[in-house]
């Protein structure tokens, strides 16, 4: 089964494209990258992007143009993907332009049938609402995949996603999703507040600090650093979640004199260090900072803040999700492609230890194209 994944995440870069060979083997599942790559937006859906997501622009025609463009968005970044091959289904995440976990409410945008058309395959979609539905906060989604195709019979392991929001997934040895207590929540902060600082600095003519060579330049300011993790979210207990509401602009503006007060290095080696230490303190929490942690998203491509991590987990064995097989820059989109598959099968996707919902469920939509085909296709190669 040849699957396209894509993710549009809370940095806004893009979109991630993975295409993904999978069969099920018993109750695992075997997987193949075949190919990943970043695919751009253009300059009109990047200002919709920063109108709606990060400005809070809420005019309901404005996301309606959005939803519009983020569908031709993806349908372009396939055809651009693909280059002619074809794919026996695509899976979807769209972009998420709200989410309040503890209230059960998050919304996620992007037309796909624009993509189902351009690439003459079924698209499954809207893989959270299902969970929503049944109490949960709809979020995270990828800890499934992650003990699906990450965990080790042996070994204790971290899936640390660290995109604009950071997430982890713990895994000990012999994990798997059938497990009822599996145990994955968001830390905190990954990238969002670092990429707002310097877009903000430089007035933005800069989107982001290339490989944290300013945070490492830079000392990180203890008061505020203080300040910044008396945030009530790193108290909660999990299941939770979070995202752009709290550590967006909302966070920005908190901070924003005694950000400007710093020099421009030292208040990204702060807001680096709050991103560190919220993961730091949430591994120690649940006993897992002794682990082996598998990093992924656009923090695997920080330099500083992987040796920074590694330090404030002297324990743990610090490195990138390629040791094992899976892209950094691609984690996401192949976890929808898996995520979509299950929605094929009807098989339960959510982990209610995770995201708190009632029970588990079968999660997303679907975009039909030639249906009854790809569901019999799915049924043989089960049956092999």
């Amino acid at each position: 089964m040849i699957a396209l994944g894509m993710m549009s995440g809370t940095s806004l870069d893009g979109i991630d494209c993975a295409l993904v060979e999978l069969r099920a083997k018993g109750e695992r599942l075997q997987l193949e990258v075949r190919d990943a790559r970043t695919v751009g937006f253009d300059a009109s859906t990047s200002t919709l992007l920063d109108d709606i997501v990060r400005r809070g622009r809420s005019e309901i025609a404005a996301v309606a143009r959005l939803h519009r463009a983020l569908g031709f968005a993806h349908a372009d970044a396939a055809e651009c993907f693909l280059g002619g091959r074809s794919v026996d289904f695509a899976a979807m995440h769209g972009q998420t332009i709200f989410h309040d976990g503890a209230a059960a409410l998050t919304l996620q945008i992007g037309d796909p049938f624009a993509l189902r058309d351009r690439i003459a395959a079924s698209v499954c979609f809207d893989f959270r609402s299902a969970d929503c539905a049944l109490g949960g906060s709809g979020a995270p989604l990828v800890p499934y995949v992650d003990a699906l195709v990450l965990a080790d019979p042996f070994e204790k392991r971290v899936a640390l996603n660290c995109g604009g929001i950071a997430n982890v997934t713990l895994l000990p040895p012999g994990a798997h999703p059938e497990h009822e207590h599996i145990v994955a929540f968001d830390t905190g902060p990954g990238n969002m507040l670092l990429d707002a600082w310097v877009r903000e600095a430089s007035e933005g003519r800069a989107a982001f600090d290339e490989d944290g060579e300013g945070a490492a330049r830079g000392r990180p300011d203890a008061r505020v650093l203080a300040a910044m993790l008396e945030d009530p979210y790193f108290a909660m207990a999990a299941p939770k979640s979070t995202g752009r509401e709290r550590f967006g602009e909302p966070f920005v503006k908190r901070f924003r004199e005694d950000l400007r007060a710093l020099a421009l290095n030292d208040a990204l080696a702060t807001l680096l260090e709050l991103t560190v230490e919220s993961i730091a303190r949430a591994l120690e929490l649940h006993r897992f900072a002794d682990a082996r942690v598998l990093c992924s998203g656009g923090g695997a491509r920080n330099r500083a803040f992987l040796r920074a991590l590694g330090r404030r987990l002297s324990r743990a064995r610090v490195e990138t999700s390629d040791a094992v097989g899976m892209p950094v820059d691609a984690k996401e989109a192949i976890a929808f492609a898996v995520l979509g598959y299950e929605t094929l099968r009807e098989r339960s996707a959510n982990l209610p230890s995770v995201t708190g919902a009632r029970k588990r469920s079968v999660l997303g939509a679907i975009a039909p194209h030639d249906l009854p085909a790809l569901l019999a296709k799915i049924a043989k190669e089960e049956a092999e």
